[in-house]
């Protein structure tokens, strides 16, 4: 079983986004919980590290973190950044080049939050955790399938607002090591 994550954390941004000098922080907050032995024990190897990526490059780790992967393996997903919104309600990621015309988004500079769910349904990993802490984070559901029978054992929780008490890292070092119970888990903020 291997146990793998991917953190984006995007700050930077085309002058009609404001800047969230934040997310690249929460990147290394975000490793520092994995790496912890007590907490998510991941091997510092095993997390990829993206600070301001470009679209091909958010969706060329996006695909390797769900490719070629086991069932048993644990992936995890993280970012960080603006979420958007298009004319159909359907979420985006941003990257540091996304931008906008005429006040709308300019698709091809971000990440359709449809690229993600196929990366997801395409890997034949059965434990995936999801953790979005942008706007509209909540639509990450919309559009979301599974493969096989239909059935997903899915864990959604909103963390607006929260802290994070020592039970609570207890909770989810418990999510990341349950291997027969969970299928996908959705946190967003």
């Amino acid at each position: 079983m291997g146990k793998l994550a991917l953190l984006i954390g995007v700050s930077e941004y085309q002058p009609a986004l404001n800047p969230l000098p934040c997310a690249v922080k929460d990147v290394e907050a975000m490793r520092r919980v994995l790496t912890h032995p007590e907490i998510g024990n991941f091997a510092e190897v095993d997390i990829t590290a993206l600070k301001n990526p470009q679209r091909q490059e958010m969706e060329d780790a996006i695909y390797n973190l769900f490719a070629h992967r086991q069932k048993e393996d644990l992936l995890l997903f993280y970012f960080s950044g603006h979420g958007i919104k298009d004319d159909n309600n359907r979420l985006y990621l941003s990257t540091c080049t996304t931008r906008k015309e005429n006040d709308r988004l300019f698709k091809p500079s971000a990440v359709a939050a449809t690229f993600l769910h196929e990366s997801m349904n395409d890997s034949r990993s059965q434990r995936q955790v999801i953790i979005l802490d942008c706007c509209f984070s909540g639509a990450i559901a919309q559009g979301l399938t599974v493969k096989g029978d239909g059935t997903v054992n899915l864990h959604r929780k909103n963390l607006r607002n929260q802290s994070f008490p020592r039970e609570a890292q207890s909770n989810f070092s418990n999510f990341l090591d349950d291997s027969e119970s969970v299928r996908l888990i959705l946190y967003y903020v």
